[in-house]
């Protein structure tokens, strides 16, 4: 008996210690939850200048444009006026077209990462339907398609030389169903899992947990696999459109 209420107790103070340590580990991951859609918040507002301010640039100079065609009209002698009033309408004109697509959130953020890619040397290709996504909270959108595509660029940094680089992302709106499917190229020495490798201990995991919870908050699902081609890996997800109450 005494033996038996020994285990006993022995097993309670186990299951204390373990769900003390459950605990911890589920308080670390929702202040770096916490502290990461903090940084995405801040990120979105930055983006959100970014745009206040090409769009006032825009303004201006379609203002200037103006101006000179005025002026224009009123010289004879204005062919040097007409060659640079020539040139700011094209530099207008490029400033206005969208490289990607007409939503202004999701333009930014693929043109911020493409940037990014081209300076560490990753080849990608972007392809994303022509409309706005606009049954995405814009936050939401930050946290989702950074996370993935960070997860590309991540993988094709621990690339050896010698190894395959790239990255292909491809985005569409069917009524309310948008799919996202990105691939991207990975060591061939390394093991395929769902594991992140961030080289900081402490952000292990999170960005997965990001875009998993708004995968489930749009009702959509994920699929990660190996491609067809060995060193490639294929994420896609389908978003349903509408956030869970």
């Amino acid at each position: 008996m005494l033996i038996w209420g020994t285990a006993v107790l022995m097993l309670a103070t186990l299951l204390l210690l373990f769900n003390g340590w459950r605990m911890k580990i589920l308080e670390k991951e929702n202040r770096l939850l916490s502290a990461y859609m903090d940084t995405a918040q801040e990120f979105y507002q930055e983006i959100q200048k970014r745009m206040e301010a090409s769009s006032r640039y825009r303004h201006d100079l379609a203002k200037h444009i103006q101006t000179l065609e005025s002026l224009l009209a009123q010289r004879e002698d204005g062919e040097e006026v007409r060659t640079y009033m020539e040139g700011l309408k094209k530099e207008y004109a490029k400033l206005k077209k969208k490289k990607f697509c007409r939503d202004e959130i999701l333009e930014s953020i693929l043109d911020m990462k493409e940037q990014q890619c081209q300076e560490l040397g990753i080849p990608i290709e972007i392809s994303v339907e022509d409309c706005f996504y606009r049954e995405i909270e814009e936050v939401d959108m930050v946290g989702l398609i950074c996370n993935l595509l960070d997860n590309a660029i991540e993988a094709n940094e621990r690339c050896a030389k010698e190894e395959r680089r790239g990255i292909w992302f491809r985005m569409d709106k069917k009524e309310e169903k948008i799919e996202i499917e990105i691939e991207n190229c990975m060591s061939l020495e390394e093991e395929f899992n769902f594991i992140t490798k961030k080289s900081k201990k402490n952000e292990h995991g999170i960005g997965t947990k990001i875009i998993e919870s708004l995968v489930e908050k749009y009702q959509g699902t994920r699929e990660i696999k190996e491609g067809r081609q060995r060193g490639i890996i294929t994420d896609k997800i389908f978003l349903y459109g509408k956030a869970r109450p």
